[in-house]
């Protein structure tokens, strides 16, 4: 601001006062310096300059250095940015063939995803007093805990029937020498749960390969270091195998997710796509490497899917992630240079199960009148017939060795979750009494009654296809077998047939279910699964023998007689025998009140709470959910 005194005639006549940019020292004075005001007036303005004011110097002063230390921050950011991108280069340019999975998720990350790794982030952060240990995980033959002989026997145990289960390999990609050799951790799960197919499951070297894998497995999931496909795979193998399910299925997931193994899907997809339309130009473009990368990396994902799925719907699971879209454009994946047979069976579980959790959805989430559940089970019961159909014309337009065994696995799934949507429905309407119920719910309990009849069916009059497969099958596939045949027994009884032909056909049938599983997932003789498959197995043929009783009659002379040969196995490890090998009638007492833990605490399946209030003879079924009403001996607190 100047002071500007206003001169008239050289006479000082008064002051004006204005803000005025200031001009050059070196600026000689000019008219055109005039304020505006003076020179309208024709006035001549004589400016005096005001001492300066020190608070404004302050002011300024901090300004400038302000904008220095801003200039100065934003050239150490812009050199630290430059270091890291030079780092992630230098990481994608080292990946080694051996490695094609990690270089392709390096390589279809982008910067920000790089920089925020967690292996970029361990390496710049400042050194603390406790650090994670980087140890390398040893193959069981490197260590010594078995041969080579034996590990190569385990590991083509398991690729005979347990990949039908998990169904995450490629027979071209994944053989011994190349899992050994990427990855002694899935190397040591494959060769471990082959070890349960080919011996008993409580023999020493089982105990002692589980031991093992714990420990490793343990290492790996609190070093980031170790994270990878492999990784992932063993934590889904061994899951599918053991108790510990939920909670290693839950460390897989949150490893592929870090992975990003989820965008291997849409990055296989749009790859596809754009090769499309450039073969529709003209230019044709081969099969290479990158897809077959990304369909294993696909392929993992898609088991993680499905198995979550399952725990939602059949294990009352919180949902971990929501799939979103039509599950059916994985079936563009099919019939491709880098899928193989088993695909079929894997993405058309992807799509089963992506259903099944949307009715659950549907009738969990809120209560529904009887007509809003029929109209719900109207509509899926379409689209079960519609995805079995359409799958069915799939498998069989490309016959190969595996298609009879895909074949009766489809009907034995379109079955089974027809039968667990009408039981959950009924459920949800809230009347557990069948005496009590309305004629709609009793219908639709006939209806899975008649569902259940067929599933027993498939399996009975093609058992080399489904049930000889039984000692590869993880513990779900045998919760399930059994628990159909125990829903069908009892809506045999509530809902009984006119005429006792059905009744004492059900009776042998279980008989021969009973010697099939037996066959299947014996002990020490014919190889075992785990002591929870003879536990299915044992309250299979408990239930078999008080259907007998409530029928009013002894076993038919044929049912017995294969009762009997079943029983007088040589094998004292044979599922049916236990714990029947000592006892007497004391311990077949204490077996009254034997039932799985695993329906109790780990599965959710609907039905075996439908009762009557009609007698029933023996209270048939009745202590599966009332279990103050007996004493466990053998299993104290199963159901306290």
């Amino acid at each position: 601001m100047r002071e500007t005194r206003v001169l008239e005639n050289g006479r000082s006549s008064s002051y004006c006062y204005e803000y005025k940019q200031e001009k050059d020292p070196g600026e000689p004075s000019h008219p055109d310096h005039l304020t505006t005001g003076c020179r309208n007036l024709n006035k001549v303005c004589v400016f005096v300059e005001k001492p300066p004011d020190p608070h404004e110097e302050k002011i300024e002063n901090l300004e400038r250095e302000v904008l220095a230390l801003k200039k100065r921050l934003d050239g150490q950011q812009s050199q630290f940015s430059r270091a890291l991108s030079a780092q992630g280069d230098a990481e994608l340019t080292q990946a080694t063939p051996s490695q094609p999975d990690r270089a392709l998720s390096l390589a279809h990350m982008s910067p920000a995803t790089t920089y925020s790794s967690p292996g970029s982030l361990r390496n710049k952060r400042k050194r603390s007093q406790f650090e994670v240990e980087t140890a390398l995980v040893p193959s069981f033959v490197t260590k010594g805990v078995i041969t080579f002989e034996q590990a190569r026997l385990f590991f083509d145990a398991f690729f005979q029937g347990c990949d039908r289960y998990v169904p995450i390999f490629d027979p071209r990609h994944d053989t011994f020498d190349s899992i050994s050799s990427r990855s002694p951790l899935l190397f040591n799960a494959i060769i471990t749960i082959g070890c349960g197919v080919l011996s008993d499951a409580d023999s020493q070297i089982c105990h002692l390969l589980n031991s093992h894998l714990r420990k490793t497995l343990n290492l790996v999931i609190v070093s980031p270091d170790l994270a990878s496909l492999e990784t992932v795979q063993a934590l889904l193998v061994t899951a599918c195998y053991v108790s510990e399910r939920s909670l290693l299925l839950a460390f897989a997931t949150r490893t592929a997710l870090d992975l990003q193994l989820p965008d291997a899907y849409e990055d296989l997809r749009r790859r596809m796509v754009s090769r499309e339309s450039s073969h529709a130009s003209g230019n044709s473009r081969g099969f290479d490497q990158t897809d077959a990368a990304l369909m294993r990396r696909a392929r993992t994902w898609f088991q993680l899917v499905v198995l979550e799925q399952i725990l939602h719907v059949d294990a009352g699971n919180l949902r971990s992630f929501q799939l979103k879209g039509d599950a059916r454009r994985c079936r563009i994946l099919l019939s491709k240079p880098f899928t193989n047979v088993l695909d079929l069976r894997l993405l058309s579980q992807v799509e089963l199960n992506a259903l099944r959790g949307k009715v659950h959805d549907s009738i969990s989430a809120t209560e529904l009148d009887e007509e809003e559940i029929m109209d719900v089970l109207h509509d899926v019961q379409v689209d079960i017939d519609v995805w079995y159909s359409d799958w069915k014309n799939i498998m069989e337009a490309s016959p190969t060795a595996e298609t009879p065994v895909l074949l009766v696995n489809l009907e034995v799934q379109k079955y089974w979750s027809q039968t667990i949507a009408l039981c959950r429905a009924i459920r949800a309407l809230g009347d557990d009494n069948i005496a009590a119920m309305s004629p709609i719910q009793q219908d639709l309990l006939l209806m899975a009654k008649g569902a259940l009849q067929s599933h027993l069916r498939i399996i009975l009059d093609r058992p080399q296809h489904y049930l000889s497969k039984f000692c590869y099958a993880m513990d779900f596939v045998w919760a399930k077998c059994a628990f159909c045949f125990l829903l069908l027994l009892k809506l045999t009884r509530m809902l009984p047939d006119a005429n006792e032909s059905p009744r004492k056909q059900l009776l042998e049938d279980g008989t021969k279910l009973l010697k099939e599983l037996n066959k299947a997932g014996g002990g020490l003789t014919s190889g075992g699964r785990t002591t929870t498959s003879r536990m299915y197995l044992q309250v299979l043929q408990q239930s078999i023998q008080k259907y007998g009783r409530a029928l009013g009659s002894e076993y038919p002379a044929s049912v017995q007689n294969e009762i009997d040969q079943i029983n007088m196995e040589q094998d004292s490890q044979s599922p049916l025998n236990y714990f029947w090998a000592v006892g007497g009638s004391g311990a077949a007492n204490e077996l009254d009140s034997f039932i799985p833990e695993q329906f109790v605490t780990e599965w959710d399946f609907p039905g075996l709470e439908f009762s009557t209030t009609a007698a029933i003879g023996d209270g048939f079924f009745d202590e599966f959910l009332i279990g103050n009403a007996f004493t466990d001996t053998l299993f104290p607190g199963i159901l306290a």
